[in-house]
């Protein structure tokens, strides 16, 4: 859009046999439609002579960035400033996902604020930042504590059978129905029981760390023919067939 000199009428005491030349001034202002595409307006300021005070720049039209085009006049209906996103965020997490019986994958998620500090997105990938990734397991912190799940069981066993207590049980309560019933501890201490309906209780002491306490162990429960007792234990889920 070429922009011509513009004479200066003669007068104010100028020689009216000499004038000056101005151009005026073009600028441009971005603005938004109201479905957010861009577009730029295009101002154009008034020519001043001899010192007289600028007017007010006017609307020259306006300049699709997409194709370029130039359009004379005043900026579609509805276009004003555009949202700001200078305040929207962007962090990311270091996570892991928790797959059973696997160790931890860490990964990385990365989560789009609003101006609010609203998550509007969140997308995951591998440690590159860049290649995708699908949590298949549980997704939490990477140092979570997270023990074994334990499973409280109970069974009850008529003789001749031998019990023998399964690898991590946290606790263990037996009760005689009818004795005698002879029960070994891992330091190879046994004890008969002989009276009826007489429960014994043994829990491990807590430790703190992040497994569960477990009983010392080998122990076993024995149960001669025509005695009868309960077993009443927890243990590691899926290890209560043990005998």
């Amino acid at each position: 859009m070429p922009v011509e000199p513009i004479p200066c009428a003669p007068g104010g005491g100028v020689d009216p046999g000499s004038s000056s030349c101005c151009a005026p001034s073009i600028t441009s202002i971005p603005l938004c439609r109201e479905d957010g595409t861009p577009l730029l307006l295009v101002l154009r300021s008034a020519c001043t002579c001899d010192g007289a005070e600028a007017a007010d720049p006017e609307v020259a039209g306006w300049i699709d960035p997409a194709t370029g085009i130039y359009t004379a006049g005043a900026a579609p209906a509805g276009s004003g400033p555009c949202p700001s996103s200078d305040c929207a965020s962007v962090s990311v997490l270091r996570l892991c996902d928790h797959i059973p019986a696997g160790e931890p994958l860490p990964f990385l998620r990365h989560l789009v604020h609003d101006c609010d500090g609203q998550v509007t997105a969140a997308t995951d990938t591998a440690l590159d930042g860049t290649t995708p990734y699908t949590p298949t397991g549980d997704v939490g912190e990477c140092d979570e504590c997270r023990p074994a799940p334990m499973c409280p069981q109970l069974l009850g066993l008529a003789g001749p059978e031998t019990w023998t207590m399964p690898e991590g049980t946290e606790s263990l309560t037996v009760t005689v129905v009818c004795g005698p019933v002879t029960v070994t501890d891992c330091a190879g201490n046994a004890t008969t029981i002989n009276e009826c309906g007489t429960s014994f209780s043994w829990a491990a002491p807590a430790t703190g760390a992040c497994e569960p306490a477990a009983l010392c162990s080998p122990f076993t429960v024995d149960v001669p023919e025509g005695a009868a007792v309960y077993i009443n234990f927890v243990s590691p889920c899926g290890m209560g067939d043990a005998s």
